[in-house]
């Protein structure tokens, strides 16, 4: 397949970000609404991205899928998801997101809301966070 990229520091940071995303990551934490989600829940699920698209799976079933478009120019860096399978299929999903080597940390906002400007998800805000950890090859 061909990616076009355009010549902007833009496009060079998103396009190094989106390669710290490849791989397969493992959820340690999530909160929706100021509720955390047990750590027994949380670790059975894993996310697998390559290129631009994402599987997200529980205990081995895929639950989702989707596509993503990052853009790293924004303060926090920003994210938008599609879904194409699952659920939410075709809804878009708004967030922010932290990405280092290791770990990524991700904060939706509820189908068709502004995308949050905080990594929180305080009661009442629909929001998401998620922190995943990188899964050793």
């Amino acid at each position: 397949f061909v990616v076009l990229i355009a010549a902007n520091a833009g496009d060079d940071a998103a396009k190094k970000d989106l390669e710290k995303f490849q791989g397969n990551w493992q959820l340690i934490s999530m909160e929706r609404d100021g509720k955390k989600t047990p750590q027994e829940d949380a670790k059975k699920i894993t996310l697998t991205i390559q290129g631009n698209k994402f599987v997200l799976r529980k205990d081995a079933v895929i639950i989702s899928e989707g596509t993503m478009t990052l853009v790293s120019t924004k303060k926090p860096k920003a994210i938008d998801e599609t879904i194409t399978t699952g659920p939410n299929k075709g809804k878009a999903f708004s967030a922010i997101y932290e990405i280092d080597d290791e770990h990524h940390k991700i904060c939706f906002a509820a189908a068709g809301k502004e995308r949050p400007t905080a990594f929180s998800s305080l009661p009442g805000s629909g929001n998401l966070l998620q922190v995943w950890k990188r899964e050793k090859k």
